[in-house]
């Protein structure tokens, strides 16, 4: 049985950086940046997602080579990979970018394949942590993730949340009382609270009912509380060369399902899930799975560990 199921789109983009460069055809979406988040930790990794036949020979081998499940992977023959073109500041902020039209999926493809019901294969039907990088609170994967807490799994969700508008606002406070791990990011989480005063944000959200909340906050790192220790940790980034910033929350979000999974902690979830997007952002894509890589992990983790400080 696998242990960390991660559910989240598969989308192929296009990327313009902050010095102007573009960088097309790059493998991203949640579900294997997630992924590669947990896999760095466990080697009992699922992939819960959807994709069409056209995903290229080479974003497949990509995805299976990092030594996870993918019997959740269901590819269509009608229906086209997302594609999405994204930029980036001087900040590291996303500031736009659509596609080329002829590298465009239109809307009505996305509502297609989103709309298709995943089930779950036999091997992710007893998972320790079911993680969902999930945009809309009714998707029929909630209730999926709902019915496995009732048998013990941890329902871990990073929600994306329209921030600008709040149209799923009432909705989605309603499912956060109903997880047990949550990791919004800090445009979503000091919006809903009202405000940009850490302290503020941070007792606000952790009064919404999860477990753990970790709340991301890009290059300032992130910010962990649990219910059974009642204290609130930042977790700086560690020291790394930023190549491209896309899915380093996704890839933390996987990480810190396992951390929090394996030690209980919010200090020690967030510092796996640090280390997790450290390696993403180091590079273009998903980095290649190795022993070497893992070792490089558990010597990560101490230096993040030893950078927190309670807050």
């Amino acid at each position: 049985m696998v242990k960390y199921v991660i559910y989240g789109k598969i989308i192929i983009d296009d990327i313009r950086t902050s010095d102007g460069r573009l960088v097309q055809d790059v493998l991203g979406g949640g579900g294997p940046q997630g992924a590669f988040g947990a896999r760095l930790w466990s080697d009992s990794v699922g992939l819960l997602s959807r994709s069409g036949m056209d995903i290229s020979a080479a974003h497949t081998e990509t995805i299976e080579r990092l030594g996870i499940d993918v019997s959740g992977w269901v590819k269509y023959p009608d229906i086209l990979t997302p594609h999405t073109g994204m930029a980036y500041d001087e900040k590291g902020e996303r500031s736009g970018f659509l596609v080329a039209p002829d590298r465009a999926v239109g809307s009505e493809n996305w509502v297609r394949l989103l709309s298709q019901q995943l089930t779950l294969p036999p091997a992710y039907q007893n998972p320790a942590v079911i993680h969902l990088i999930c945009e809309r609170p009714t998707d029929p994967m909630i209730k999926t993730a709902l019915d496995l807490k009732m048998h013990g799994t941890i329902f871990s969700l990073e929600p994306v949340m329209d921030y600008r508008r709040w149209g799923n606002r009432d909705e989605f406070l309603d499912l956060f009382k109903q997880v047990d791990v949550i990791t919004p990011d800090w445009h979503s989480a000091s919006g809903l609270a009202g405000s940009d005063d850490l302290g503020r944000v941070l007792k606000f959200w952790s009064n919404l009912g999860p477990t753990l909340v970790t709340i991301r906050h890009g290059q300032f790192g992130s910010y962990s509380w649990d219910q059974q220790h009642d204290q609130f940790w930042h977790v700086p980034v560690l020291p790394v060369m930023v190549v491209d910033p896309t899915g380093a929350g996704n890839c933390f979000g996987g990480g810190l399902c396992v951390g929090w999974h394996v030690t209980g902690d919010a200090c020690m979830a967030g510092c796996y899930g640090t280390v997790s997007a450290s390696f993403l952002v180091r590079q273009f894509g998903l980095p290649k799975m190795s022993a070497e890589l893992q070792l490089e992990a558990q010597a990560l983790l101490q230096q993040a560990l030893a950078a927190t400080k309670i807050l």
